[in-house]
C-alpha cells in the first residue's frame, strides 16, 4: 500500500509537472527560454498590427479628422485676408485756432463767420465704397488760359476754347486723376455748358448736377472748378502766380456761397467748414499758393452737397502749364482732405 501511494504521488507529480510545461509553452515562455539562449524571437510584431492600423486609418479618416483642419484652412484664409485687408488712408485731420486765423477771408458777403470753430469742429461728410464720392463740373466749361509754345488753341471766344484739351476741363482732368489715384472714386462732366449761350450758365449747371446726384447719391462733393479773369489798366491779361517746389504755379482761390443773396441755402457753413479746411491744407504743403477765401451773397449751387465748392485755378494771364501744376496740388490737398473722412466713418 505504501508503494502504491509513492507510485500514485510519482503519477500525480509528472501529470502537474506536463500541465505545468503545456502552460508555459502556451503562455510564450519558449519565446523568452530562446531569447536565454540566443536565438531570435519566433515573432517580433507585438507592434506591427498597431502600425499597420494606423497606416489604414489615417488615409480613411485624414478628410474629417480635426488635427488636419488647420493646415487646409491656414492655406485658405491667408489670400482672403489679403484681398479683403482695408487701404490705408490718412489719419483723421487735427486743425488749430492759429491755422484758422491764418487764412483770409474776403468777399461781398457781410456774414462774419467764426472760422476756428469751422475749422476744427468735424466735418459732415459721410464717404464710403459704396459710389462716386466726388463730382466735378465746370460752369463755365470754355475758359482757358493765355497760349504759349505748344499749348496753341483754337477760340471760341477772347480765351475761351471749345478744345477740352485746352480748356478748364483740362485742368478738371488732372484733378480728378490725382484723386483716382488716392483711391477716391470721381466723376467728371466735360459737356459744354457756357456755349453757345454764357448766360443761365449756373442754372444748367444745377440740373446737370441735381442729375448726378439722383443716379449717384454717394456723391458728397461737387467741385466746380473755374479760371479767375484779371487785366491790367490796358486790358491786358494777368497770370496771378505763386511759387511751389521752385515752379511757378497759378493761384488758387476758393469760392464758398451763403443764403444772403435771399437764396435757400441752410447749410452754407458746412461748405465753408470743409472750405477752410482744405485750404490749411494748401497752406501746409505749398504756402502762398492760395489767394484769400471769397465768401459771396451768391450761392452757386453749392447747397447741393455739404462739400460743394467753387475753385479759382489762376486767372486769364496764366498758362495752361501753371494751372496744371496748381491743380497737382490741389488734388493732392483734396485727397488727405476726404480720405481722413473716410477713416473717420470706419473707425
Amino acid at each position: 500500500m505504501k508503494y502504491r501511494s509513492m507510485e500514485n504521488r510519482f503519477c500525480m507529480s509528472l501529470v502537474a509537472f506536463a500541465v505545468i510545461v503545456r502552460l508555459l509553452l502556451a503562455t510564450g515562455v519558449s519565446a523568452a527560454l530562446d531569447s536565454a539562449v540566443g536565438l531570435a524571437p519566433k515573432l517580433e510584431v507585438p507592434d506591427e498590427p498597431d502600425v499597420f492600423l494606423l497606416e489604414i486609418l489615417e488615409p480613411e479618416t485624414a478628410p474629417s479628422e480635426p488635427p488636419m483642419q488647420p493646415e487646409i484652412a491656414a492655406a485658405s484664409e491667408a489670400p482672403a485676408e489679403q484681398e479683403t485687408k482695408a487701404e490705408p488712408v490718412d489719419p483723421p485731420l487735427v486743425f488749430s485756432a492759429d491755422e484758422a486765423d491764418a487764412i483770409g477771408i474776403v468777399g461781398a458777403c457781410s456774414y462774419q463767420p467764426d472760422k476756428q470753430a469751422l475749422l476744427t469742429r468735424p466735418s459732415a461728410l459721410s464717404l464710403s465704397d459704396d459710389g462716386p464720392a466726388v463730382l466735378i463740373v465746370h460752369t463755365h466749361s470754355s475758359e482757358a488760359y493765355t497760349m504759349e509754345a505748344g499749348f496753341e488753341y483754337p477760340e471760341s471766344d477772347a480765351l475761351r476754347t471749345l478744345d477740352e484739351r485746352y480748356s478748364v476741363i483740362r485742368v478738371g482732368d488732372e484733378i480728378a486723376d490725382i484723386l483716382t489715384e488716392a483711391g477716391i472714386s470721381v466723376l467728371h462732366d466735360t459737356q459744354p455748358n457756357d456755349y453757345p449761350n454764357y448766360n443761365g450758365a449756373y442754372e444748367r449747371m444745377r440740373q446737370t448736377i441735381e442729375g448726378y446726384l439722383a443716379e449717384y447719391p454717394s456723391i458728397q462733393m461737387v467741385l466746380d472748378i473755374h479760371r479767375d479773369a484779371a487785366e491790367d489798366a490796358d486790358g491786358n491779361p494777368v497770370a496771378l502766380t505763386a511759387e511751389a517746389d521752385g515752379e511757378a504755379c497759378a493761384e488758387l482761390m476758393l469760392v464758398v456761397g451763403t443764403d444772403e443773396g435771399g437764396l435757400s441755402h441752410p447749410d452754407w457753413q458746412e461748405n465753408l467748414a470743409n472750405a477752410l479746411k482744405i485750404q490749411t491744407l494748401l497752406n501746409r504743403s505749398a504756402p502762398g499758393l492760395c489767394r484769400n477765401l471769397n465768401l459771396r451773397t451768391e450761392r452757386f449751387n453749392q447747397h447741393e452737397t455739404p462739400g460743394s465748392l467753387l475753385v479759382e485755378v489762376g486767372a486769364s494771364g496764366n498758362t495752361l502749364a501753371e494751372a496744371l501744376r496748381s491743380a497737382r496740388i490741389l488734388g493732392q490737398a483734396l485727397a488727405v482732405f476726404l480720405r481722413g473722412q473716410m477713416h473717420d466713418d470706419t473707425d
